[in-house]
């Protein structure tokens, strides 16, 4: 009877520790569980970050585009400025040789041209006028042309950097959806395997019950003490599996947590 009642109180410490460990096993297969939608939620925010990125980098990239093309348009315009500009000097060398020659066809009709010499003198000091202004006019176009030949330059280099970064976030966006893919699946065998977890703990905890109430049986009757030792050794046996999933599942957690919080990190540099 000592050896048998023994046997029975080990048996009730065994279904007190069998149920602790389900209720532990149940908490930590929800404990997984959450973490896994935690992940799955964060790596969404990051798709959906990169996703907006792009979509900008495709606006700027645009704007850019647009702007190099009026930048070209200017030198165009600033080019014909410069042959107009060009133009007026010719015409102002060619009018200050017709008042010279004019000046010299007054002074040989001596009294004769005196009035047409003074307005060959003004048409000549107007056509000093023009050719100085038309020089200034050239040098400002040469000036501006070179602005927006620097300015054309670095809106190719920066359409060129806008496109890269596009395709670079363009690639992170795809990465990112192949890995939102990826961990929603896991987070559903997680949670098929959270559920299967429950239920064992559940299961457990019934065995745990059991075991309790043969221990009680076992200290009334000595007949039913062996069968009811027996009987408690097989559910002993069972709690091995308790132990090996609660094991197994605690190590999945684990690596789910270090996950959860290398791209939590990288979300808290998104938003910053």
């Amino acid at each position: 009877m000592g050896a048998q009642r023994e046997r029975a109180d080990a048996g009730h410490r065994d279904s007190t520790a069998a149920a602790a460990e389900a209720e532990s096993l149940r908490a930590r297969a929800q404990a997984v569980a959450d973490d896994a939608q935690r992940l799955v939620a964060a790596v969404e925010r990051g798709r959906e970050r990169v996703g907006r990125a792009s979509e900008t980098l495709l606006v700027i990239g645009e704007d850019v585009r647009s702007t190099a093309r009026t930048v070209h348009e200017l030198s165009g315009i600033s080019d014909r400025i410069g042959n107009f500009a060009q133009g007026i000097a010719r015409i102002a060398r060619q009018t200050h040789l017709l008042a010279l020659n004019a000046a010299i066809e007054a002074a040989r009709a001596e009294e004769h041209g005196h009035g047409f010499a003074v307005v060959a003198d003004q048409v000549r000091a107007l056509a000093g006028e023009a050719a100085r202004s038309a020089r200034e006019v050239v040098d400002l176009i040469t000036e501006v042309r070179a602005g927006i030949e620097g300015a054309a330059r670095a809106m190719a280099a920066g359409e060129e950097k806008v496109r890269d970064v596009g395709a670079i976030a363009g690639e992170a966006q795809r990465a990112l959806e192949d890995l939102h893919r990826g961990v929603a699946q896991v987070a559903s065998v997680i949670a098929d395997t959270a559920a299967i977890s429950r239920a064992e703990a559940e299961r457990m905890a019934t065995i745990a019950q059991n075991m309790s109430e043969m221990a009680a049986v076992s200290a009334k009757s000595s007949g039913g003490a062996d069968s009811a030792a027996t009987a408690m050794a097989e559910q002993i046996s069972a709690m091995g599996t308790l132990n090996e999933a609660s094991k197994q599942l605690a190590q999945l957690a684990e690596r789910l947590r270090a996950s959860i919080t290398r791209f939590s990190v990288l979300d808290t540099h998104g938003k910053t």
